[in-house]
């Protein structure tokens, strides 16, 4: 009897063992990259919450033989998905710009960009609840952050930059623009999308609202400032009294 449950208990170790062993291997060989996506054509949607990355992400099926990720996702998800589509693409979730930096240089980049004070005071219905805008500076800072750092690392990337003004001004253009840098062929034009009506009323609103006027004039002058040079650099005009 002693000897059975010595030989139980071996037994039993054994499992254990060969368990601890195999474990690694199997989440190994499930994050393994697939090799349809390895051989696709991918583009990763980045940018600040409230920059247009989620109508960009639906846009995308304007074009042909692709497949948009539904869910948010880091870029790591283009190199998982067993797709038959020759393109495929992937929108970052809200910690994307934790390993921006790391993008691997064989996927495309659209990074989306707007008007700061447009993106410092938007609502969005999951937080509406906890505060009065989505996005505060220091979630600002941190995208931004992230961006700069990408282009320090990878200072030979070939970024496809889209402002928010643009896709709802003129959405062909930058339709074309997309097309042309990642080989994509349009099946239907962004304007005739019937899933993303343009809406030009989301734009500028603060310049009108004395809530969100009061808001932006509040912050602090070294965050305005860093609102500034970036306002410089994608085309944007800041109120006079943004600029002392």
């Amino acid at each position: 009897m002693g000897k059975l449950k010595t030989v139980g208990a071996l037994a039993s170790r054994s499992t254990r063992e060969f368990k601890r062993l195999i474990t690694p291997l199997q989440l190994r060989w499930r994050a393994r990259p697939n090799t349809k996506a390895s051989r696709a054509n991918k583009v990763f949607i980045a940018g600040c919450a409230r920059s247009g990355t989620t109508l960009m992400q639906s846009l995308m099926w304007c074009f042909e033989d692709i497949f948009v990720h539904p869910p948010e996702a880091r870029h790591t998800m283009l190199y998982l998905l067993d797709r038959q589509e020759t393109n495929l693409v992937v929108k970052r979730d809200a910690r994307s710009h934790e390993d921006l930096a790391k993008l691997s240089a064989a996927i495309g980049l659209i990074y989306c960009v707007r008007h700061p004070f447009d993106v410092l005071t938007s609502s969005h219905p999951q937080t509406r609840m906890e505060r009065r805008f989505h996005v505060m500076p220091d979630r600002w800072l941190l995208e931004h952050n992230a961006l700069l750092k990408l282009r320090k690392v990878q200072a030979g990337r070939d970024i496809l930059y889209v402002r928010y003004e643009d896709m709802i001004g003129e959405p062909n253009l930058v339709q074309q623009r997309i097309a042309r840098q990642f080989g994509l062929k349009p099946i239907i034009r962004f304007s005739e999308d019937p899933k993303n009506p343009i809406r030009a009323t989301s734009i500028r609103k603060w310049e009108q609202n004395e809530e969100y006027l009061a808001y932006l004039q509040g912050l602090p002058p070294v965050f305005l400032a860093r609102l500034r040079g970036f306002c410089n650099e994608f085309g944007y005009d800041m109120p006079v009294w943004a600029n002392s």
